[in-house]
């Protein structure tokens, strides 16, 4: 199986409040499933600040291409960067220290502690990331996605949009320059879809991150300049470097 984007120019990045920043940079990357199924992606060149979507049939990698570039699987072949950082390195210690200083990963089933309340879900992360002030920025966090109110509700007491507004908070509350999204509108219907996506690319753009979502929704991938879909049978490289 393999990925590739259609050529489709011009090529226009979002613009973002940051303007330097890491780019992610993918070479060669392949990672294979079993004995019989390699997936193949092609090279990416981000700048810091790029929003892209990922799309494609089931089974054509879109999760694990997220996975590889968090850090969470290393790649068969091939390497990513972001900035100065190899994130496919072969130890485990420095793929986890980037993790928790740069990524900001939203879950498609959010991954909520259900005997945590919201605040202290979004605190944990932000201990385990290593933050200082985790109980500041965890508040902070919540009252700028408007959860202030409900600071002390357990997962459970929330509601599909609420529980996803506190996934998001959880992964930008230590600024990471990079957010991975695996399907942000699964579990919503139309009329928060579109919401839940407005706050994606607001929030990207406030941190000055690079954005890359999974998606089946095309909802989601139309509203996004940059659009890699796997499954193609010709490799393009996606280079983005050269759009400011």
């Amino acid at each position: 199986m393999s990925g590739a984007i259609p050529l489709n120019p011009p090529v226009e990045v979002r613009p973002v409040e940051i303007e330097t920043g890491p780019a992610l940079i993918t070479h060669g990357l392949s990672f294979q499933h079993g004995r019989e199924v390699t997936l193949t992606y092609p090279d990416l060149h981000l700048p810091a600040g790029a929003q892209l979507t990922i799309t494609g049939p089931s089974g054509t990698g879109k999760t694990t291409l997220l996975h590889l570039l968090a850090g969470l699987l290393r790649p068969t072949t091939g390497e990513v960067k972001f900035g100065p950082t190899l994130v496919s390195a072969p130890q485990e210690g420095l793929r986890e220290a980037f993790r928790r200083a740069q990524v900001g990963y939203v879950f498609q089933d959010f991954h909520l502690m259900p005997g945590l309340s919201a605040l202290e879900n979004v605190e944990l992360g932000l201990r385990v990331a290593g933050a200082a002030q985790p109980h500041a920025k965890a508040f902070t966090a919540l009252e700028r996605l408007d959860l202030g109110h409900r600071l002390q509700h357990a997962p459970h007491q929330l509601s599909t949009g609420e529980r996803q507004r506190v996934a998001l908070a959880r992964a930008v509350a230590h600024a990471p320059g990079l957010l991975l999204v695996d399907e942000p509108t699964a579990h919503l219907d139309r009329s928060r879809a579109g919401a839940a996506l407005d706050l994606l690319r607001e929030t990207a753009d406030q941190l000055g991150a690079t954005l890359i979502v999974v998606t089946h929704d095309p909802l989601v991938a139309d509203a996004f300049t940059h659009r890699l879909e796997l499954g193609d049978l010709e490799l393009s490289p996606l280079n983005l470097g050269d759009a400011r």
